[in-house]
């Protein structure tokens, strides 16, 4: 029976097949969001993610994952979900493209089914079961589901071994449910065109913060140098339209005598404010380092680093991008 939309974040999901036996643990949920392969959906929380270029692989855990690998039945049952895109003839369609995936695997000696007409992010899709003995002791059950959105064949594969498929299945339903294909991105030559953010947003996630930023806002994270640990740009198209954070040593000075030190580098000040990122105190200068270029530069002390996060945008365009920067920073929350 296919599982609810309602199961997803927050929710705690415990399975149990015969004799009592835990098969499917899942306390929580994650998002999946890349700025490459620009898919979302909810996936466990905890689960082991591999990124390509366009594909992402999510594994149960890591033995699992070597499971699917090498195939050795010595190790754990488990399960694993595929999402991934494939540029295709604009001649072929996704039937076509199911056609021969369903020819391959019987040629490899899979039991397929017949086809059922689903629903993909909104759209039309073929979903095909199919399975196969690895060897004596394992069974791989394996479910596939494509469609086809701006001449790209997007899929979810779904796959498990012995009895762990039933178990872990509404991981297949939650993704399938809440799965987001990309937007076609705008066709732009010149860097410094007039785009402004998105009303759509998503949340980027890593190591050292979360923040909520406009749909077609891009991160990349540059080398860090020095006694810089972290950095990462943030930017809509333009280049002086950015937002760059990055994280050094506080080497135990507070905030304000941290904002007194880096003020004598800055030039042409023209105000100073306080404002709270991620429930901890900021302190902000206002600045222009060049004609046209409005800057901002916050400061925040916590756990002995400094956070500094600069903005910059042209001054031209104020109202279309300083209120969504604003936005930006007070959704940075500090890990």
């Amino acid at each position: 029976m296919k599982k609810s939309f309602m199961l997803f974040l927050g929710t705690v999901v415990v399975l149990f097949s015969g004799c009592g036996k835990k098969t499917a643990d899942i306390q929580a949920w994650d998002q999946y969001q890349n700025s490459f392969f620009r898919v979302t959906f909810s996936f466990p929380q905890g689960w082991v993610v591999a990124n390509e270029t366009n594909k992402v692989t999510l594994s149960s855990s890591s033995e699992v994952a070597e499971k699917f690998f090498d195939h050795d039945s010595r190790k754990p049952d488990g399960a694993q979900i595929i999402v991934a895109s494939e540029r295709i003839d604009s001649v072929q369609d996704y039937v076509k493209y199911m056609d021969s995936f369903k020819a391959d695997q019987e040629q490899a000696g899979y039991k397929t089914k017949s086809y059922t007409d689903v629903n993909l992010a909104g759209l039309g899709a073929k979903q095909l079961m199919y399975s196969g003995m690895l060897d004596a002791q394992t069974k791989m059950t394996i479910i596939r589901t494509a469609t086809i959105k701006d001449s790209t064949i997007y899929y979810v594969q779904y796959a498990a071994f012995n009895d762990q498929f039933e178990p872990y299945k509404i991981v297949y339903d939650s993704v399938v449910a809440s799965l987001v294909l990309p937007k076609p991105k705008e066709k732009i030559t010149d860097p410094n065109a007039y785009v402004v953010p998105a009303k759509e947003t998503r949340v980027i996630k890593n190591d050292v913060l979360e923040a909520t930023v406009p749909e077609n806002m891009n991160e990349t994270y540059p080398k860090a140098k020095g006694d810089v640990s972290f950095a990462m740009n943030l930017k809509i198209y333009r280049e002086d339209c950015t937002i760059d954070i990055d994280v050094r040593p506080a080497k135990k000075l507070n905030v304000d005598k941290v904002v007194d030190q880096n003020s004598k580098k800055i030039s042409n000040i023209s105000g100073k404010g306080s404002a709270t990122i991620g429930g901890e105190k900021a302190i902000y200068v206002n600045y222009s380092p060049v004609k046209n270029i409005k800057s901002r530069v916050y400061f925040v002390v916590k756990n002995d680093k400094i956070y500094r996060v600069v903005m910059n945008y042209f001054a031209p365009m104020e109202k279309d991008f300083l209120p969504v920067f604003e936005k930006v920073v007070a959704s940075i929350r500090i890990k």
